[in-house]
C-alpha cells in the first residue's frame, strides 16, 4: 500500500462517520417532521372540522328556524282563528263587498286597493294583501264570508310580522284563498277558473284525502300565477267535525338559494337534496336548471359527484338525523358536512375539499422542517470538528493494519503491533485490541479452513449427484423413471409452448405383456424390459432420453425432430424388437412385438397431459389394428378410433 492510499484512508473513513451522521440526522429530522406533519394535520383538520360542524349547526338552525318558525306561527295562526270564529264578532254584506268585487268571469277577487298601502276604519292599515275566490264557488254564505273576512283580518296582521320566514296565506275548502304577498298581487292574477281545492296542496288538506287531519309539509311545486318555486307548510283546521280553513306558509326556493350561497367557508359551497332523491338547491352549474324545474331527480342527472354524496349521506345518517354528521368523501377527497330538515326532509349538505386542510398542515411542516434542518447543520458542523481533531490520525494506523490483513499479511501485523493505535485508551483502542487479536486467530485459523471447506464440498457434490442419479433412473431397466419423464416433458413443452423449441412424443407397449408374464415368468419379462429398453436407447440420438413410463410401457422424447423422422425411428424401433426373436406363444406374432403412438407437439394442446392423452390414443388405435406397429395422429385423424383396448390385448 502506498503513502498515498495510506492517508487518504481516514479520510474516507471519517467522510462515512459523518455520512453515516447525515443520514441519520435526516432521518431523525424526516421522522419529527412527519410527526409533526400528522399532528398538525390532525389538529388542523379537527379544528376546522369543529368550525365547519359550529357553522352547519348554526346555518341548519337558520334553516330550521324558518320551518320550526312556520309550524309555531301556523299553531298560533289556528288559535288565534278559531277565538275570533268562536266568538259573537260579526260582520255585514257591506263588509264584504268593500274588499270584494266579481269579475267578468265570474270569479270573486280582493279589489286592488287592498294590496296597495291603505287604512280603513273597520280593518285598519292593509298593504299587500289579496285574495281569490274560484268562478266555481258560491259566496254568498254568510259563514263562508265571516271566515274569508276574519282570515283576512288575521292574515293582514301577522302576513307583514312573518314575512321574513314565509309567505302566509290561508286556504278554505271551497276554492278560495287569502294571502300576504307584496311582491305579487296573487289573487288578481290567478286564472278564473284556477280549481285550487283539486290541485295537491289544497287537495291534501281535505278530510277526504287527510282523515288524520295532520299539519303537513307539501312537496316542491311550480307556483304559476307568483311564477315561483314553493314548498308550503298546511294546517287543516276544523270545528265540530267540519273543515274551516287551512292557515299555510309558503317557504320560496329562491329564497333558499340565495342563503345557500351567502358567505359559505372559503373554498366550500352548500346544496340541499332530498331524502328520496332529488336535488333541491346547488350553486353549481345546476343552478338555472334547478331554477326553472324546482327540483331535479338523481336519477335523471349527469352528475356522478352528487349521485355519490347522495349515496354517502344517505348511507351515513340512518341512525341520527338530530346532529351535524361529518363524511368523509375519499373519492371525492372532501368532507361532507350534513344536517337535517325535518320539515321538508331535506339534507343540507356543506362539501369542504380536503386539500384546504392539508394546505395549512403542509405549511407548518414546512417551518417545522427548515428549523430542524438548521438545527442539525450546527450539530453536524460540531460533529466533523470532533471528528477530525480526535478520529483522524488513530484510524489512520488503524486502516493501515487494516489494509495489510486484506492482503494477507498476517505477519507483519502480528509482529508489528506498533501499527495499531493500541495506546489509545478510548473504544479505538479497545478495537485495536480486538482486531490484533482477531489477526492471530484468522492466521491459525485460515491455514486449514481452506483445506476442509474444499473437501467437505467434493463430498456433498459427490452426495448430491448419486442422490440425483438414484431418484431419476428407473432400478429395473436402468433407463429414466417416471419423475424423470414427467419433469422433463413439462419443461421441454413450455419452451416449445414459449417458441424456443419443438418436440415429439413416442409412447410405446410391449405387446401382450401380462401374457408373456403368465407363460414364461416374471424375471423373463424382466428381462425383456430390460432389453427393449437398451435396444431404443441404441435407435435413438443423443439429445433424445427414453423413459420407463410405467410397468410395460416406455417413452421417447424427440427433441427438434421432425414427425417424419421420428416416425422412420419409431418404425426402426419396432422392426429391431421383433428382430430380437424373442419367444412368446401367446402372442398372435410368435415373439415379443412392440407398439407405438406418436404425436408431435401443436400450439393446440392445452397442457402436457392432454400431449400425453393423444399420443395414448394413438397407441390404442396400433394395438387395435393388430399390434406390432406405430401410429400417429394422422392415422387417428384417418380411421374412426375403435374402442380402447383391454389389458388383455395390450
Amino acid at each position: 500500500m502506498d503513502s498515498s492510499s495510506t492517508q487518504n484512508a481516514p479520510h474516507r473513513l471519517s467522510r462515512q462517520i459523518l455520512s453515516k451522521v447525515l443520514l441519520f440526522g435526516m432521518v431523525i429530522v424526516s421522522i419529527a417532521t412527519i410527526i409533526c406533519y400528522y399532528q398538525v394535520f390532525n389538529q388542523s383538520k379537527n379544528n376546522r372540522l369543529t368550525y365547519l360542524r359550529q357553522y352547519m349547526e348554526e346555518r341548519s338552525q337558520q334553516e330550521n328556524q324558518i320551518f320550526n318558525a312556520a309550524r309555531k306561527h301556523l299553531d298560533f295562526f289556528r288559535e288565534e282563528f278559531l277565538n275570533i270564529y268562536l266568538s259573537d264578532i260579526s260582520f255585514t254584506e257591506e263588509d264584504f263587498g268593500k274588499l270584494y268585487f266579481v269579475d267578468k268571469d265570474g270569479a270573486t277577487r280582493m279589489k286592488r286597493s287592498f294590496f296597495d298601502e291603505k287604512f280603513d276604519t273597520v280593518f285598519g292599515r292593509q298593504w299587500g294583501l289579496s285574495s281569490f275566490i274560484g268562478n266555481n264557488q258560491r259566496v254568498d254564505s254568510e259563514d263562508f264570508q265571516r271566515r274569508i273576512l276574519i282570515s283576512y283580518i288575521l292574515v293582514n296582521r301577522y302576513g307583514p310580522a312573518w314575512r321574513s320566514e314565509g309567505v302566509l296565506h290561508v286556504t278554505f275548502p271551497e276554492n278560495a284563498i287569502v294571502t300576504f304577498y307584496p311582491d305579487d298581487p296573487w289573487g288578481l292574477n290567478a286564472k278564473p277558473d284556477l280549481p285550487m281545492n283539486e290541485l295537491g296542496t289544497i287537495k291534501a288538506t281535505l278530510q277526504s284525502t287527510n282523515p288524520e287531519r295532520k299539519s303537513i309539509w307539501t312537496g316542491l311545486y311550480y307556483d304559476e300565477t307568483a311564477e315561483q318555486w314553493t314548498i308550503t307548510y298546511e294546517v287543516p283546521v276544523d270545528y265540530n267535525g267540519r273543515h274551516l280553513i287551512n292557515p299555510s306558509m309558503d317557504v320560496l326556493l329562491k329564497s333558499i338559494m340565495n342563503r345557500l350561497d351567502a358567505n359559505p367557508p372559503e373554498g366550500a359551497y352548500n346544496f340541499i337534496v332530498s331524502d328520496d332523491g332529488f336535488l333541491i338547491a346547488h350553486p353549481g352549474a345546476l343552478n338555472n336548471e334547478l331554477k326553472l324545474k324546482g327540483q331535479l331527480s338523481l336519477d335523471k342527472i349527469n352528475n356522478q359527484d352528487i349521485i355519490r354524496m347522495y349515496k354517502l349521506i344517505h348511507d351515513n345518517n340512518t341512525t341520527s338525523q338530530s346532529e351535524v354528521t361529518i363524511i368523509d368523501d375519499t373519492i371525492g377527497k372532501s368532507y361532507l358536512l350534513t344536517s337535517f330538515l325535518p320539515g321538508p326532509d331535506w339534507w343540507l349538505t356543506m362539501v369542504y375539499p380536503k386539500e384546504l386542510i392539508e394546505e395549512e398542515a403542509h405549511h407548518t411542516s414546512y417551518i417545522v422542517l427548515a428549523l430542524g434542518f438548521s438545527l442539525f447543520v450546527l450539530y453536524y458542523i460540531a460533529v466533523y470538528y470532533v471528528i477530525s481533531k480526535h478520529v483522524h490520525n488513530p484510524l489512520q494506523r488503524l486502516q493501515n493494519a487494516v489494509s495489510h490483513v486484506a492482503h494477507g499479511e498476517y505477519k507483519e501485523v502480528n509482529q508489528n503491533p506498533v501499527l495499531l493505535p493500541l495506546e489509545e485508551k478510548n473504544e479505538i483502542g479497545q478495537l485495536a485490541n480486538a482486531f490484533l487479536n482477531m489477526s492471530r486467530e484468522i492466521y491459525e485459523v485460515n491455514s486449514n479452513l481452506q483445506t476442509i471447506v474444499e473437501n467437505r464440498t467434493k463430498e456433498l457434490e459427490n452426495a448430491n449427484s448419486k442422490l440425483r442419479d438414484l431418484s431419476l433412473l428407473d432400478g429395473l431397466t436402468g433407463i429414466h423413471n417416471r419423475r424423470s419423464f414427467d419433469r422433463d416433458l413439462a419443461k421441454v413443452f413450455t419452451q416449445a409452448r414459449h417458441g424456443a423449441e419443438s418436440f415429439s412424443l413416442l409412447l410405446a407397449d410391449v405387446d401382450s405383456f401380462k401374457a408373456y408374464n403368465d407363460i414364461y415368468g416374471h424375471t423373463a419379462g424382466d428381462d425383456v424390459l430390460r432389453t427393449i429398453s437398451e435396444v431404443i436407447g441404441k435407435n435413438i440420438r443423443e439429445n433424445d432420453r427414453v423413459y420407463r413410463y410405467g410397468g410395460e410401457e416406455l417413452a421417447v422424447i424427440f427433441n427438434n425432430s421432425s414427425i417424419e423422422s421420428v416416425r422412420t425411428t419409431g418404425a426402426r424401433i419396432i422392426a429391431a424388437i421383433e428382430r430380437l426373436d424373442i419367444p412368446h406363444t401367446g402372442s398372435n406374432h410368435g415373439v415379443v412385438t412392440l407398439s407405438a403412438g406418436i404425436v408431435d407437439y401443436t400450439s393446440s394442446f392445452e397442457n402436457s397431459t392432454a400431449m400425453v392423452r393423444a399420443a395414448d390414443d394413438c397407441l390404442y388405435i396400433a394395438k387395435s389394428q393388430g399390434k406390432n406397429c406405430l401410429r400417429t395422429r394422422e392415422d387417428q385423424n384417418d380411421e374412426k378410433t375403435p374402442p380402447s383396448p383391454t389389458t388383455e390385448d395390450r
